[in-house]
């Protein structure tokens, strides 16, 4: 989640692709100077980094049991990723064939039966298959709703 440009530019803008030079951070707005879009349409994947902030986050809180402590990591917790996969039967003539669903995320605590009935209400767009829209959507709530300066000290920013 953390957003800094290199040479190579690699904070590309998610929204405007080719049109912005890469990431340039405004001094008090969570925008790019290039562009003008979110500092969220920046940021590539990590789900690694995702989860270890997550991780932080939930550690004192009541729902500390989404976390696990990463071997030799001194303390650190990691958010226990809740991912889905469902193998449906596809029946076309004497060969049975399967499809695979997987959900970057699914309702924790629940049966796979539970769970996909919760998708099945979700709209198909919003659903968190991975690689689709639905799944990077749901991933820049998250940023919006848990941004990194709220549980990383570092990336706070203390203006006199």
């Amino acid at each position: 989640m953390s957003v800094k440009q290199s040479a190579g530019g690699e904070a590309v803008c998610l929204i405007c692709k080719e049109g912005c030079s890469g990431f340039q951070p405004h001094s008090w707005r969570k925008a790019c100077t290039a562009c003008g879009c979110s500092t969220v349409d920046h940021i590539p994947g990590g789900d690694l980094e995702d989860d270890q902030h997550m991780g932080r986050l939930l550690s004192e809180s009541p729902c500390s049991h989404l976390t696990a402590k990463v071997k030799g990591g001194g303390g650190l917790r990691m958010y226990k990723r809740n991912r889905m996969i469902v193998t449906n039967p596809v029946v076309s003539r004497k060969d049975p064939t399967f499809s695979t669903t997987t959900y970057d995320w699914a309702p924790a605590g629940l049966n796979q039966k539970l769970a996909m009935q919760y998708m099945e209400l979700l709209l198909e767009s919003h659903r968190p298959v991975s690689g689709t829209h639905g799944a990077v959507e749901r991933r820049r709530k998250l940023l919006s709703q848990l941004p990194v300066y709220d549980h990383d000290p570092m990336k706070c920013q203390i203006h006199e």
